[in-house]
């Protein structure tokens, strides 16, 4: 059980990485296609963590495969082309990194949990990374929901 709630944050976390990422930039792929891409990587993200978790190698490089993986991803099945797929994921994964290193410990804090007990429980992972991606969710509503584009490359791109 504890595996299929780890899958699940992963996919959802990525669900709402592509969807920020893209979104923020003014792109945006159909649901199907961002859920589909959110499982795959989803999948990868686990392999590779419990890859890295099963050769005792520190956790600090998992995160250029990850990132490499997932503008792969949005290359070949997001029909995207390579430098919005570099910039979607340098946006989601800044926005990542700042919702793990700047919110999550607040939160926790704002609403009681203490992280062991919180991971340890049933549901508790799956809170945790919706803790952590606030600012992904934002990111998220803003750009895909509310279609605000926050930089546009669309004169970027050559008229055909």
């Amino acid at each position: 059980m504890d595996i299929v709630e780890r899958l699940a944050s992963y996919c959802i976390e990525c669900f709402f990485m592509i969807g920020a990422g893209l979104g923020l930039i003014g792109i945006r792929l159909k649901l199907r296609r961002i859920m589909l891409i959110a499982i795959v990587q989803g999948i990868i993200v686990h392999v590779v963590r419990a890859f890295y978790i099963k050769n005792n190698i520190p956790f600090g490089t998992h995160i250029f495969i990850i990132f490499m993986c997932y503008v792969i991803l949005l290359v070949l099945i997001g029909k995207q082309r390579i430098l919005d797929s570099i910039i979607s994921g340098l946006i989601s994964f800044l926005l990542l990194l700042w919702g793990e290193g700047v919110f999550l410990f607040p939160f926790l804090k704002l609403f009681q949990f203490d992280p062991a007990t919180l991971m340890s429980r049933p549901g508790g992972t799956l809170i945790g990374m919706l803790l952590s991606d606030f600012l992904l969710i934002v990111g998220f509503l803003i750009g895909y929901v509310f279609k605000i584009t926050i930089i546009d490359f669309k004169h970027f791109h050559e008229n055909k």
